[in-house]
């Protein structure tokens, strides 16, 4: 009897010991936080809540995790089994805003001058214009040319994935201004060459308000 009783003791210690292991092994603990903050943090597409955030997953084998914010690309993982607390930080590419068009070809707006306005005048108004929003790279009165240096800060918050400049000539005549934007996004270690059509139709809005009238 004492024999059996000696047996049984260390079975249930052996018992109660795997299932300690089983309850450690089977449980992993993950902390996410994220660049910019305020994203939305999903595993095997169930919502863990908002970065910074803590969650647990019992046995977790090859579980997706997403991490996502509007206007940018998510970040995706898969996440395996370990011990202890697993620390991710999620880096989110911004995405391109929705104005920008990859072309490799110069998107141009042209105006055509009203009568009642001269070269001189219409100069002055246009890089007035041009001045408040860029800095000025290159400018040439005498040949009616206008180019300004890139500008990061266009969307409205500074990128410095996203850039822009402007280039404004006249035609030989005077009597017709183009305007050219172009724009840059840069993605995976590359520039995509483009245009901002946003900053484009603005601009022209503004030429046709100050000294003409649109021609196309």
């Amino acid at each position: 009897m004492n024999n059996l009783y000696i047996y049984y003791s260390r079975f249930v210690r052996v018992i109660m010991l795997v299932a300690s292991i089983v309850a450690i092994s089977g449980c992993a603990s993950y902390e996410i936080s994220s660049i910019p903050a305020r994203t939305e943090v999903y595993a095997d597409n169930k919502y863990m809540g908002g970065a910074p955030v803590e969650f647990k997953r019992f046995l977790p084998v090859c579980t997706p995790l997403t991490v996502s914010k509007e206007g940018y690309y998510p970040y995706q993982v898969m996440l395996s089994f370990s011990f202890g607390k697993t620390y991710i930080l999620a880096k989110l590419t911004q995405k391109e805003p929705v104005s920008f068009v990859r072309t490799m070809d110069p998107c141009w707006a042209s105006v055509e001058l009203r009568d009642n306005v001269t070269f001189e005048k219409a100069w002055e108004s246009i890089a007035d214009l041009i001045v408040k929003r860029f800095d000025i790279e290159v400018m040439s009165k005498e040949n009616g040319y206008l180019r300004t240096t890139w500008l990061n800060s266009w969307t409205g918050s500074l990128r410095e994935d996203y850039r822009v400049r402007v280039t404004v000539k006249f035609a030989p005549d005077r009597k017709t201004v183009e305007v050219k934007s172009e724009a840059n996004y840069h993605f995976n270690d590359e520039w995509s060459i483009g245009s901002d059509t946003a900053l484009l139709q603005t601009l022209k809005t503004d030429i046709m308000g100050t000294v003409g009238r649109a021609t196309r």
